[in-house]
């Protein structure tokens, strides 16, 4: 999705990061496939954090995902950090931290 530009921003949570390093402005990136392999170069245009229940609607389409509705976006995705929460024994919460980041494929 990222490489037909489809999917140009993410979502991550902040407090699951633990020691990896944060996105910054301007970065770049290799994305890869299932397998490994490299697709596409993308460079970072935004990356904030910002309370969960507060990613807007916009944030959500441009992630890409489904049918690019808002409602699809948060339901899968309070589905997913609530899972990712558990899993790291935590308990995921709606103004949880969020890191945002949005992204242009260059190549």
């Amino acid at each position: 999705m990222v490489n037909r530009r489809i999917k140009t921003a993410t979502t991550s949570a902040y407090e699951l990061y633990g020691n990896e390093k944060l996105p910054e402005v301007d970065e770049w990136s290799i994305i890869l496939d299932s397998k490994g392999e490299p697709v596409c170069v993308i460079q970072e245009k935004v990356a904030e954090i910002v309370p969960y229940d507060l990613i807007s609607k916009e944030h959500a389409y441009h992630e890409g995902e489904g049918d690019r509705s808002y409602e699809y976006w948060r339901r899968t995705h309070d589905n997913f950090f609530d899972w990712k929460y558990r899993e790291a024994g935590k308990v995921f919460y709606s103004q949880a931290p969020m890191v945002c980041e949005v992204f242009e494929k260059v190549e």
